[in-house]
């Protein structure tokens, strides 16, 4: 079991176990849809050492994607039935402009705006961005209303490839699919109550490969 974070020892602990598992930037999440192969930043070390631990315990085995929302994304991390327990405690934002919510992009969830002004991250709720490609009215009207400063790269991926642009620079991504991104397509048309969460549970087992 992994030993309980609190706010005042999460930062250290998750420098440590980062520094101490610096080649850990493979994951692979096997779904009753299919299996996702998630690559992690390592310049992201917080988010992406948080995410190797609670994995290497198995924490994320106990948990269901609880927020389906299609062509928006996919968002997993909880369930009612969860045992391990990891303590109460976010994570320190490592928001990068060169990371942006492109199709496949991972990140974590961010809770309480009002108390949360360093917009620090959820210890355990991720989201896989599925997205669609927008239109070029729509991406000039997300630049606008979100104050966003793309590169043309990055307004040429999000015109062909999609994503959701409404949630850069405010929350952390940390990682991207590399592969199995129709299982998260499939996932996203499952059908969903009036909360979003899936009619049938889609639980995830989530295992290191590197």
């Amino acid at each position: 079991m992994p030993a309980l974070l609190t706010q005042q020892t999460a930062p250290d602990t998750l420098a440590a176990y980062a520094q101490a598992h610096p080649n850990d930037t493979l994951v692979l999440l096997s779904t009753p849809k299919g299996d996702i192969k998630i690559k992690l930043y390592k310049d992201t070390p917080l988010h992406r050492a948080n995410f190797v631990r609670l994995a290497s315990y198995g924490f994320f085995d106990q948990t269901v994607f609880f927020r389906v929302e299609k062509d928006f994304m996919i968002q997993g991390g909880r369930s009612e039935s969860q045992t391990v327990k990891i303590g109460t405690y976010r994570i320190p934002a490592e928001i990068r402009p060169h990371y942006f919510h492109k199709r496949g992009a991972v990140g974590m969830a961010r809770y309480g705006d009002a108390e949360n002004p360093e917009r620090m991250s959820s210890n355990r709720d991720f989201y896989i961005v599925q997205g669609h490609p927008l239109p070029d009215y729509e991406l000039q009207a997300n630049i606008k209303e979100f104050k966003l400063n793309l590169t043309p790269a990055q307004k040429q991926v999000y015109r062909t490839q999609g994503g959701a642009p409404n949630l850069d620079q405010t929350f952390t991504i940390f990682g991207e699919v590399i592969e199995g991104m129709a299982v998260v397509d499939s996932i996203a048309a499952v059908p969903v109550d009036d909360q979003k969460w899936p009619l049938k549970d889609i639980g995830m087992k989530v295992r290191v490969v590197r």
